[in-house]
């Protein structure tokens, strides 16, 4: 059992997604688990493993979802099985590791820019997905979780589409109008989009008219990047990374240098 555990959360962390590893540290009394049970939770709920089952192992994971959704690395918490409403008297303490907690990029397309942003984000530490609809493009982002699928087909990646930050830089305005729609649903900190200021309007203008509220675009920064860079892929991926870290880090955009 702890085997398969162990081997979820590897792959889980391998597609880039944040996994609680929840391991019994001690019970008193009666209780279901026993020491050294071990649990696997991703975001969405999803587990692998027991400790325990019932009222107390829910608890123990909507517990270990609210430390991913924190952005903590470790978390404890102190179970009383009376209080969940269980009958065998006892409690127990359980300690949780977040693997793969580190920035989650989601870029969507995959061109030069992409590619140039990926590596950029790659070297920093961030975790990257990558969703295009073209095969081809998979070689350039073997370090990264490609998801090979269309424009309308997003919600149905959802519970692999997961991250802190979103870059849309698809191949056209109808496929950019569709992923900032799919992604301004979601819980990004952070929404970039490419394009000309027109271009811009126009699709705020079309996703307005469809009833989505001014507030959602509070948090989409386009046309994307600080005004930085020249026209070549590296530096525009080079602004556009710059505006996450900027967000990221709480930053400013004073230098730093002695005056």
């Amino acid at each position: 059992m702890t085997a398969n555990v162990l081997e979820f959360a590897l792959m889980r962390t391998a597609e880039g997604k944040k996994v609680a590893l929840v391991t019994v540290t001690s019970i008193v009394g009666s209780s279901p688990a026993t020491p050294g049970q071990m649990m696997a939770v991703l975001a969405d709920g999803t587990t692998s493993g027991t400790v325990g089952g019932g009222a107390s192992e829910h608890k123990i994971m909507t517990g270990a979802i609210e430390a991913m959704k924190n952005g903590d690395n470790v978390f404890s918490l102190f179970i009383d099985h009376a209080e969940t409403g269980m009958t065998c008297g006892g409690s127990m303490e359980v300690f949780g590791n977040i693997l793969g907690n580190k920035p989650g990029l989601c870029i969507f397309g995959g061109g030069h820019i992409s590619q140039c942003l990926a590596k950029i984000a790659d070297q920093v530490g961030f975790s990257i997905s990558v969703i295009e609809d073209r095969a081809e493009y998979s070689g350039h982002f073997n370090f990264a979780n490609y998801i090979l699928c269309k424009t309308d087909e997003y919600d149905n990646y959802t519970p692999n589409i997961q991250g802190d930050y979103a870059v849309i830089c698809t191949r056209g305005h109808s496929t950019d109008m569709d992923a900032l729609r799919y992604c301004m649903k979601k819980n990004f900190k952070y929404i970039g989009m490419i394009g000309s200021k027109k271009k811009v309007a126009e699709i705020f203008s079309s996703l307005l008219d469809e009833g989505i509220e001014h507030s959602a675009f509070d948090k989409v920064y386009a046309p994307v990047g600080l005004d930085i860079a020249n026209t070549s892929p590296e530096e525009i991926a080079i602004a556009i990374f710059a505006e996450i870290l900027l967000i990221k880090n709480n930053g400013n955009m004073q230098h730093k240098r002695l005056s």
